[in-house]
């Protein structure tokens, strides 16, 4: 773990004008601080990040290009300061939470699933950033952060302040990263799972040429489905980041956010707790896919028990849109199956349409699912589907939590669809195959809302 290394004079300075004060270092080079406010307990943390770069025209022109980035997957810069001859300072948000690095470090390969979720998000980033004209220039795991609300975001911008790097280049090392999270090809084969090198082979390909962001989303999308990234808890981080010995991911894991954050992330901790990536990724380039991933896997279509599955269900109609009983199936206090068929028809046709009032309605506020939900809706590009069929095969209540919530299995499969994102590039979405998820409903004075989704049997997925 690093201590807050005093800055220089001017760093200090720097701090002091955007009243601030040093919380941690960042790495070990002297370059990378983070601050917190020094009234504020609930104020704006940022990052201050170092350049040595001349002073000139072209350096204005690439800062107000960076400044202008507005990106759930980049972290934000507010400013960019000069700091004396040959040194600028970048101002940027401040991203908490462990670096791919670190969570590579801690604990065994990341499953191919996994990978989907790190790969799209970082590759959008990157789509962003080149679509300027500029180039991240040092990409690696120690250089995307994995937030506590489950949304991979690529930090350190400097090398794009200096402009140096290409996009093939910046590709390239996102391709690079991606393999070193997974298993060796020896590892893959000695377990019998020949099938899964499906991934190690399309993302190998991408090196032999130019490659663009999109290949990336259309190569991996097309070789696994998207599935949480199990995360360490803090201890086993801990002793990665020491280990790693430098970079990002020597960020203290102490470094924290304000108060209210914070209570919020230990709402949601687990002892290994999933980030909400997989369904952020089906989410940003997916539009209805996300429809299945966002709670993750919710059906489009789930039926009571009592009802019959398909497009003769009560309250469904033949396209698989929210029928004129689903109100009625929320009001009704003694079926929360049927809730939960009513509430997954509902909250899909809105996340589906990105409305983030409809979906904050179907939500007990501050809850798990209303926090994944707010993340999910923030990265949303505007992407459709086009195809998309969900069958359900059962919904049943299970039972009730120690708080007194209901609780309802939900079995369903996605069908093969096309994507479509907002650029108009079509891209062939496979089948997922059946899974089973828990939705924990509770009784507001609005009737049945949701409150989480969980693995059967209570686990976080």
């Amino acid at each position: 773990m690093h201590t807050a290394a005093p800055p220089p004079d001017d760093v200090t300075r720097l701090l002091q004008a955007h009243g601030t004060r040093v919380a941690s270092s960042v790495g070990t080079d002297g370059s990378w601080w983070v601050a917190r406010p020094v009234e504020d307990d609930d104020g704006q943390w940022i990052e201050v990040l170092v350049a040595d770069v001349p002073v000139d025209a072209t350096l204005a022109g690439r800062a107000g290009l960076l400044t202008a980035l507005d990106h759930p997957h980049l972290a934000r810069v507010h400013a960019v300061e000069p700091l004396g001859p040959g040194r600028v300072a970048l101002v940027c948000e401040h991203v908490p939470g462990p670096t791919l690095a670190a969570v590579r470090a801690a604990r065994p390969p990341l499953a191919d699933g996994e990978v989907v979720t790190v790969a799209v998000p970082v590759a959008q980033a990157l789509a962003e950033l080149h679509a300027t004209g500029l180039a991240h220039g040092a990409l690696g795991a120690d250089r995307v952060v994995l937030t506590p609300g489950g949304v991979p975001v690529l930090v350190d911008l400097r090398g794009a302040l200096r402009g140096v790097g290409t996009p093939t280049g910046d590709v390239h090392r996102l391709v690079a990263a991606l393999l070193g999270l997974m298993p060796p090809l020896d590892a893959h084969l000695a377990a019998g799972l020949e099938e899964t090198v499906r991934l190690r082979d399309a993302l190998e390909a991408l090196l032999r040429g130019r490659t663009t962001p999109q290949e990336v989303v259309e190569a991996v999308f097309a070789a696994a489905s998207p599935e949480p990234v199990q995360v360490p808890e803090a201890d086993e981080l801990a002793g990665a980041q020491v280990a790693l010995a430098g970079g990002r991911s020597g960020v203290p894991r102490s470094t924290a956010p304000p108060p209210a954050r914070r209570a919020r992330r230990e709402r949601r901790r687990r002892r290994w707790w999933p980030l909400a990536g997989a369904a952020a990724v089906v989410l940003v380039l997916g539009g209805g896919a996300l429809v299945v991933r966002a709670l993750p896997d919710l059906p489009a279509g789930a039926t009571s028990p009592t009802a019959a599955t398909g497009a003769s269900a009560a309250g469904t109609s033949a396209d698989g849109h929210p029928g004129p009983g689903d109100g009625q199936l929320l009001s009704d206090e003694q079926d929360p199956a049927g809730a939960a068929a009513a509430l997954t028809r509902l909250r899909a046709a809105a996340l589906a349409g990105a409305d983030a009032d409809a979906v904050a309605a179907l939500e007990v506020a501050g809850s798990p699912a209303f926090a994944a939900d707010a993340a999910l809706l923030a990265a949303l590009a505007g992407a459709r589907s086009e195809g998309l069929v969900v069958d359900v095969t059962s919904v049943a209540a299970t039972g009730t939590t120690a708080d007194g919530d209901a609780t309802v299995e939900v079995t369903s499969a996605m069908s093969a669809h096309v994507r479509v994102a907002p650029t108009g590039e079509r891209t062939d979405v496979p089948a997922t195959p059946s899974r089973t998820v828990e939705l924990v409903l509770r009784w507001t004075p609005d009737g049945w809302r949701v409150w989480d989704v969980r693995e059967p049997g209570g686990a976080t997925p």
